[in-house]
């Protein structure tokens, strides 16, 4: 530890603490805990891509390749959210007559190329896909329970999917004047 650093805390155990210095002088000891951790017992903590991933997502392309050959459904057959919350997310999805409403749980695999992710399904499945995710973008392909991860996008066997971050909009404002 530094010399000032030291200094500073030994003024700070010499005098009587408020909660806001005894607060400042654990984070000083013994570091910054982690903001948020993962559900599922892994210990995985949440940073990088899992921070981005945060949060809500309207499904923009779903694609099913067979053999590489795309079978893309007309917009209106496929609507969808996802609702990301630490390594679990909310999956609400409408493709054609299929209807899905669960809830999932995932671990990322950062350090791979191209990065890969594990599913498991309510039923205790896994789904191995790969994905990209840029700004509010979030590209996914996977595969079928048991089946190999894709090692590229839109190609072989896969589902492909696009998300865009959903932006919630403000409350328009109404002035009592114009009521």
């Amino acid at each position: 530890m530094q010399h000032s650093t030291v200094l500073f805390v030994r003024r700070l155990v010499c005098r009587p603490m408020t909660g806001l210095t005894a607060l400042l002088a654990v984070v000083l000891v013994i570091g910054t805990p982690p903001i948020i951790a993962a559900d599922d017992g892994s210990r995985q903590q949440i940073d990088g891509d899992l921070i981005l991933m945060q949060g809500k997502w309207s499904l923009v392309d779903f694609v099913y390749y067979r053999d590489n050959i795309a079978e893309r459904l007309p917009k209106a057959q496929r609507h969808g959210t996802r609702t990301v919350g630490g390594n679990s997310y909310r999956l609400k999805l409408r493709i054609g007559i299929q209807q899905v409403d669960d809830q999932y749980s995932f671990r990322l695999y950062t350090q791979q190329n191209p990065k890969a992710f594990d599913v498991t399904t309510p039923g205790g499945d896994t789904i191995k896909g790969i994905y990209e995710i840029k700004s509010d973008t979030l590209r996914r392909a996977y595969s079928q329970p048991g089946e190999p991860r894709p090692v590229r996008f839109q190609t072989g066997n896969q589902t492909y999917q696009v998300w865009k971050r959903a932006m919630d909009r403000p409350a328009k404002k109404t002035d009592p004047a114009d009521r």
